[in-house]
């Protein structure tokens, strides 16, 4: 899938008739502000008042072998501690918004919108195939013509109220269906059920833009709220039976806080109690590494996790699988090496004779800043970088000094040597090696 700029000028104009922007500085880099030049060219149509970033127009949304593989390691990692994992990825805006909306804001630039909805299918299909349930939000979400028009705010990169609600019944329903048992009234209740109440206002993080770029004056979106109390008896309370651990993004922590109500939308759809660790602008790993080496998981804290990370988070970037994949392979792990930092600007560790290679721990000195890179040189000469770290929104009460690093499904290469380095002002305690 690419993006597909026409040679021919008349078409080129004909097609750019079609949108009127905010501003056509939207569209330049160079003309819009450090904080916003990095999502340029931002298509937007004030006629339908979409608009989309150069990020959430991604060419691949499925998996490659490796992440395959490592999104596997990790399912098996929830199954040995008989603790299910649902994984929650909310549908590309640009398949949502539809063909026609993308071509009246791109105007002469073309984006496919089957392809791109055809490889999000594959990545659920991924996804699905490790045993964790995964439902496909994309068919919700276009399974009607209102809810395709309110599932995502169209001046803002979040869902609305109506898109967590249906995807929280749509993934209960997907849990009932893989764990019968695990829930008794799992996926009784549909979107069709719901009362509304009221509304929510979202200033919009796009409207923002074009609010400080073009002058444009642009009121706050708003989404329909629902009621989503539970039906509790006079005997029963609300802290009975199974729980669910919500571990998501700023789509469950807008302006740190459930904005959207995915969680409430959960335990509606659910019945059940929902304790909602995600943290906004975390990544796709923040709340869900915390909750890991927080030894909840562990202990069996919930009956059911479930994972929410957005679209544009790719499964195809190795770093945070594998330092997930660390935090449960290798919290409780023995150290092989250790080597103190001596500040040095990088430090070497050579694997023992004999000795496999499967991780890494760095500690770091100040839980505030925690960047770090590593090289993995192997057996046949070649290298591989991973990056290891954390986000700034990352609350310091869910940090540990403590990041692990995976070195499995390397292919048919065996690890030798790592060089880590600290970036962003972060230093290490010590290293050790699995």
């Amino acid at each position: 899938m690419k993006l597909i700029f026409p040679l021919i000028v008349t078409f080129f104009a004909a097609a750019s008739a079609q949108a009127a922007p905010y501003c056509t500085e939207l569209l330049d880099k160079s003309a819009l502000p450090k904080k916003y030049a990095k999502s340029a060219p931002i298509y937007s149509d004030t006629a339908s008042g979409w608009m989309f970033t150069q990020d959430q127009l991604k060419d691949r949304y499925d998996m490659k072998t490796t992440s395959r593989q490592l999104v596997q390691a990790i399912v098996d990692e929830f199954a040995k501690r008989n603790v299910p994992l649902a994984i929650v990825v909310p549908p590309p805006r640009p398949v949502v918004a539809g063909q026609t909306k993308l071509d009246a804001a791109m105007g002469g630039t073309h984006y496919d919108v089957a392809a791109a909805q055809n490889s999000f299918d594959l990545l659920i299909q991924g996804l699905s195939a490790t045993g964790a349930t995964v439902p496909n939000l994309s068919d919700v979400a276009l399974s009607d013509p209102d809810i395709q028009k309110n599932f995502y705010f169209h001046r803002d990169t979040h869902w609305t109220t109506t898109g967590s609600a249906v995807s929280a019944m749509m993934l209960a329903r997907a849990v009932n269906e893989n764990s019968p048992d695990l829930f008794s009234k799992d996926g009784e209740i549909g979107f069709q059920d719901l009362r509304t109440s009221g509304t929510i206002k979202e200033k919009g993080s796009l409207a923002e833009v074009a609010r400080k770029t073009c002058g444009a004056s642009l009121t706050p979106e708003t989404a329909e709220s629902y009621d989503l109390s539970r039906d509790v008896g006079l005997l029963e309370t609300s802290t009975e039976g199974a729980s669910i651990a919500l571990l998501g993004s700023s789509f469950s922590n807008r302006y740190k806080r459930d904005h959207y109500r995915f969680a409430d939308a959960l335990a509606r759809a659910f019945d059940a109690d929902v304790e909602n660790f995600s943290v906004s602008g975390g990544g796709p790993i923040g709340a869900i590494e915390a909750y890991v080496l927080s030894g909840a998981l562990d202990r069996r804290e919930h009956a059911l996790v479930v994972w929410e990370l957005p679209y544009t988070e790719s499964f195809n970037s190795h770093s945070f699988l594998r330092q997930l994949l660390g935090a449960l392979q290798l919290g409780n792990a023995s150290r092989k090496s250790v080597q103190e930092n001596q500040g040095e600007a990088a430090i070497t560790l050579k694997a023992e004779s004999g000795i496999t290679m499967s991780g890494i721990e760095i500690v770091s000195a100040d839980n505030t800043k925690q960047s770090f890179k590593v090289e993995v040189r192997f057996d046949n000469g070649s290298t591989s970088k991973v990056f290891i770290g954390r986000r700034n929104a990352v609350p310091a009460d869910m940090r540990s000094s403590r990041l692990l690093s995976s070195f499995s499904h390397f292919g048919n290469r065996t690890p030798t040597e790592v060089v880590v380095s600290s970036g962003k002002g972060a230093r290490i305690v010590h290293v050790a090696l699995f």
